[in-house]
This record gives C-alpha cells, structure tokens and sequence, in this order.
C-alpha cells in the first residue's frame, strides 16, 4: 500500500471514497456525514494546510484521512478517563474514510498503520460518532 499527501487532481476520487464512506454510515443507521460534511472545499483545504493524506494500491485510491497536529481543543479537556501520555505533542485522525469495494478487507487498519509509522509521534488521537461502530 502506497500512503502519500493527496494531490489536488484527485478531490474527486477522495469525494468518491467520502460518498461510498456517507452511505456506509447511512445503511448502518448513523446520521454522521448525512448532512453534507464533509464536501469538496473541506478537503481541497486539508490538501491545502498540508495534511491530507490517501492510501492507494496500483494507482486505486482506497483510503483518506486527514492527519492533524496537536494541540486540538477538543482534545483539552475530557471527561471520562485520562490520557495516557499525558500533555505529550499528537497527532489526531480525523475523516477516515475507505472505498466501498474494499471495506472490512482491513484497509483501514492498514492505512493508520502506516501513517503511524510514518510519524515521529508517541500518542495518536481520533474521535467518532457514537453510532459509528466501524471506527
């Protein structure tokens, strides 16, 4: 698997990955992304500050997600349990998504992987809708 920056000529197929993703959360019964979120200017932004990233085999884009760091208001203060390392600099994964005709074949776990390996960080934080029980 090749995990890269995403280049701007592939929104596109990004926004196809994010659509087969939407509808996955759709026929699972979850209201996450049914509103329009995310959508094209989102992700030409994360292109744009640096931290969109796509998994791709044989040139197939299977996998984005944007890869953000620390700190994160959202992360400052939580309510149950603690961090494990504590005030540490991480990197947090946001819009994880994988195409449709790859999903549940490990994709995913693949791609934040290699994106993990690929940072010099300690502690890696992500978030997801209650109802998203693929995440």
């Amino acid at each position: 698997m090749e995990i890269r920056l995403a280049f701007p000529n592939e929104v596109d197929a990004i926004m196809q990955v994010m659509e087969d993703a939407k509808k996955c959360l759709a026929d699972a019964g979850s209201d996450q992304w049914q509103n329009g979120y995310p959508n094209a200017d989102v992700i030409i932004d994360d292109i744009i500050s640096g931290q969109a990233y796509v998994a791709l085999e044989e040139g197939e884009l299977l996998a984005y997600a944007a890869v953000t760091k620390s700190p994160e208001e959202a992360y400052e203060a939580i309510y149950e349990g603690n961090w494990q390392a504590g005030e540490s600099e991480y990197l947090v994964f946001h819009r994880i998504a994988v195409a449709a005709d790859v999903q549940g074949k490990g994709v995913a776990q693949t791609f934040l992987e290699g994106l993990i390996e690929g940072f010099d960080y300690l502690d890696f934080r992500s978030d997801t809708h209650a109802e998203n029980k693929v995440m």
